[in-house]
């Protein structure tokens, strides 16, 4: 057996095991009252489940100190999952407002769409791109664009999808942001950025052990690098640029504490 398909083999029986878990979850969540949680299986795919709500709650948080969204606007956001953002930003959209997320994993898209199926703000499609999960390969190789026309997003979020593109793929994404945003509009995107020597690179270099040969790009594991992608922040930087996007601000994520353990993706800021 091949180390990918042991990694391969130990997700399904993550998710087998989580879905059984599913009922006890259930009882636990009406327990606490009415909300929009995915399954305990779909939380875990989109990452930690500690942090499903709290991320959610964070982002959301900073979209609004940034005031990056207006009732009316039409929101964009890449590698939703299972809908994590799709209510908070809905609240901020009003009635004229619309919200469209879109995802790789079938599965998340397909529970999304039913739980929101009320909201005809709101609405969610699966992409054919690259991805550990998806299957197939995204707009980096010319076979699929986003399904947004060009600039028709006022917002743009991508939370937690740097975190999973190689570069060919991040490049290519990069440039969709660009094509579907609407001038004098913003992106608001996440990534695991680094710069050399720093303490926090120091800490972050525990996590990301695997440089990509002969690139300033990083990989938490090395049988399946799009599990976590980190990037050399000016090599990010100039991905952006060449897509013909411009940094507008950046916050750090990784703050070094007494371990200097990363604590966090960094947040980017990117307008047209």
């Amino acid at each position: 057996m091949t180390t990918e398909s042991l990694f391969d083999l130990l997700r399904l029986a993550r998710t087998a095991a989580l879905r059984a878990a599913g009922p006890l979850d259930r009882l636990s969540a009406l327990a606490r009252g009415p909300g929009d949680r995915p399954p305990l299986w779909l939380r875990r795919h989109a990452g930690p489940l500690a942090a499903h709500e709290s991320s959610a709650r964070e982002m959301d948080a900073w979209i609004g100190e940034l005031g990056l969204v207006r009732e009316g606007d039409r929101v964009v956001d890449l590698g939703c999952g299972a809908g994590a953002m799709a209510a908070p930003l809905a609240r901020r959209l009003g009635p004229a407002g619309s919200y469209l997320g879109l995802d790789v994993h079938r599965p998340s898209i397909s529970w999304a769409s039913r739980h929101f199926a009320a909201d005809r703000r709101v609405a969610f499609e699966a992409v054919a791109a690259a991805s550990p999960y998806g299957g197939g390969r995204g707009p980096s190789n010319g076979r699929s664009a986003l399904p947004v026309a060009e600039g028709a997003a006022q917002f743009v979020l991508a939370k937690s999808l740097f975190t999973h593109l190689l570069e060919a793929d991040a490049a290519a994404y990069l440039s969709e942001i660009r094509r579907i945003l609407e001038p004098g509009r913003a992106a608001l995107v996440t990534a695991f950025l680094f710069e050399r020597g720093s303490r926090a690179d120091r800490g972050l270099s525990r996590s990301f052990r695997h440089p990509e040969p002969g690139r300033p790009v990083r990989w938490r594991l090395r049988h399946r690098p799009e599990s976590a992608v980190a990037y050399e922040r000016t090599f990010f930087l100039a991905l952006v640029q060449r897509a013909g996007l411009r940094e507008q601000w950046i916050c750090e994520s990784f703050l070094p504490g007494d371990d200097d353990v990363p604590r966090g993706q960094d947040l980017v800021l990117l307008g047209v």
